[in-house]
């Protein structure tokens, strides 16, 4: 009696814990953040052919620039109005022997890296070798604004006095650039951008770090002592990027900027939006400056071929075709065949939710890759069904086995850069390994705990 109780309770739990997994993956976990009900669990990643694409066009910037001197003939920077301009000239933003074949294969290359670093695999990008021009084709997504907003940087990182306008370091100083977060000693999360630099760069910042300080000299006027900040300016195209001073030498090579607010009430919106900037920031800054400026001359959002509509009716379709499957198991097995429904509703959904926390970027072929994992696994519980249930994991590493060759097909495309291949490849691959982790676990013990 206890051990029949004790099997109706495991049942019990396992059905509970498939319909809790089913309503996250299918209808999501929705909590109010700031009056507003929030969907927590991750969304889709959708490619170009199903969510559409926003097309940019850089084009070579020709307008001219007016440069400053003071009455010693140096170069007066932009960002300095206090210094007496004793002349003016205007130059090319981009002379004549800068515009060359290589330069603007070498801006391609730059920007391709900046694409991978920021996460964006999904991309088409071309280059015309007669004028320069770019054409850049990015999914169309929440983080789309911001990365088309620093796309058509140049990535001139210049750290200069705040006062003098010296330029103390440049991209040459850099090693490399990483995005993080951490918990502040009040428990809120920060953003940061971290800088490491070279040894020369190194050698640098620490000269910096003990200059530029909070520091008390006399008043000219009055003679009284007064603090006054010795600060730097952290410039990316000529534009601050922030102003600081620094407390105490930093030896290690390391700056760690903050990006956005750490307050504790920040909403996970905002947190993801602030590491989005920063992981922008650091691939712009990680892959060197573009040798030739460019501007955006066109920023186009370009609809998806697949409608809404028309996921609507294969979704439908799908759905009503799992339901026929499921019902021909209840009328055929009848209890048994009813356990197997349940399991085949729970492999989907968890396959679902593997796929939304892994970023596996969804693409027609990967909806196909989708439906071909649901009738794998459609088959295998139709082979345990008529099957003891002692030879049920005898049967699934059987079956197992006759997967290798797809599953490798499937390794294979994951190390292909066309995304449709590698999405197909990345489904497939989950798709076959949650098929045998899930069926030698949960489907086994649904189907063992009735009697053949």
């Amino acid at each position: 009696m206890k051990l029949k109780i004790n099997k109706t309770l495991k049942l019990a739990l396992i059905i509970l814990t498939i319909i809790l997994l089913s309503i996250i993956s299918f209808a999501g976990v929705y909590l109010l953040d700031k009056g507003r009900m929030i969907n927590k669990v991750n969304n889709y990643w959708l490619g170009m052919d199903l969510e559409g694409a926003r097309r940019i066009e850089l084009a070579v910037n020709t307008s001219k620039q007016t440069i400053k001197y003071d009455k010693d003939g140096k170069e007066i920077a932009t960002t300095d109005t206090t210094t007496e301009v004793a002349r003016e000239e205007e130059k090319e933003i981009n002379t004549q022997e800068v515009l060359t074949s290589d330069n603007y294969k070498l801006t391609k290359t730059v920007l391709e890296k900046r694409l991978n670093k920021m996460g964006i695999n999904d991309y088409e990008i071309r280059l015309n070798e007669a004028n320069g021009n770019i054409t850049l084709n990015i999914p169309e997504n929440d983080d789309t604004d911001v990365t088309v907003a620093q796309i058509a940087y140049q990535g001139k990182f210049e750290v200069i006095d705040n006062d003098t306008k010296e330029v103390l370091m440049t991209n040459d100083d850099l090693k490399t650039v990483k995005a993080g977060y951490g918990q502040t000693s009040s428990g809120a999360t920060t953003i940061f951008v971290n800088m490491e630099f070279n040894e020369q760069g190194k050698e640098k910042l620490k000269n910096i770090t003990n200059t530029y300080r909070e520091v008390k000299q006399a008043n000219e006027e009055t003679g009284e002592e007064q603090t006054v900040k010795k600060q730097i300016a952290l410039n990316i195209d000529g534009k601050a990027l922030l102003t600081t001073y620094f407390d105490e030498e930093i030896s290690n090579g390391i700056l760690q900027i903050s990006v956005g607010s750490s307050s504790s009430s920040a909403t996970s919106e905002e947190l993801q939006e602030n590491l989005t900037r920063a992981r922008n920031l650091a691939a712009l800054l990680d892959n060197g400056k573009t040798p030739i400026v460019y501007q955006i001359n066109q920023n186009q959002y370009i609809a998806s071929e697949v409608t809404n509509q028309n996921i609507a009716i294969f979704a439908s379709v799908t759905v009503i075709a799992v339901t026929a499957l499921m019902i021909y198991l209840v009328i055929k097995y009848k209890e048994k065949g009813i356990l197997a429904s349940i399991s085949l509703v729970g492999y989907i959904a968890i396959l679902l939710l593997v796929l939304r926390y892994t970023n596996v970027v969804i693409t027609v072929n990967g909806i196909i890759g989708i439906v071909l994992s649901i009738i794998i696994n459609y088959i295998l519980i139709l082979k345990l069904l008529n099957s003891e249930k002692e030879t049920h994991k005898k049967g699934i590493l059987k079956f197992a086995l006759t997967l290798v060759p797809v599953l490798a097909i499937a390794i294979v495309f994951t190390f292909n850069s066309w995304l449709p291949i590698f999405s197909f490849g990345m489904i497939m691959f989950w798709g076959i390994a949650i098929n045998l982790l899930y069926n030698l676990s949960i489907t086994r013990a649904l189907l063992g705990s009735v009697k053949n």
